[in-house]
């Protein structure tokens, strides 16, 4: 019976750590990443990972950075000629000399018939 006893609280004090790894894989936030590749990688991956590389994430920031920059010049240089060729065309119509206007049509008189009880 003490073999037992003794079996059985091995068996429990083994398994604490086992449960005390579980929480601590449960608590590990997993961070949403942008960069291709590493949506597969585990928690333990993305941490060594980032303590081996951590200019990669810079860098990809970075390039972010100077891609937006892009983005906004091409939107502000679009909206730039817009402007310009709406300009142009406000310009173009002051000074084209005005259109004839068409003569008026003569006004057709409508006729009403009236109906009347007799026939």
């Amino acid at each position: 019976m003490r073999k037992l006893i003794m079996l059985l609280s091995a068996l429990l004090l083994g398994s604490a750590s086992a449960w005390a790894q579980d929480d601590a894989k449960a608590a590990a936030t997993i961070t949403p990443t942008s960069l291709p590749g590493e949506e597969e990688l585990s928690a333990q991956e993305r941490a060594e990972r980032d303590f081996l590389m951590p200019t990669r994430r810079k860098r990809a920031a970075a390039i972010e950075a100077v891609e937006e920059k892009a983005r906004a010049a091409e939107a502000a240089a679009e909206a730039t000629a817009k402007a310009a060729r709406l300009a142009a065309q406000i310009e173009a119509e002051k000074n084209a000399p005005p259109a004839p206007l068409p003569a008026p049509a003569e006004e057709r008189k409508t006729v009403v018939k009236r109906k009347t009880g007799r026939r």
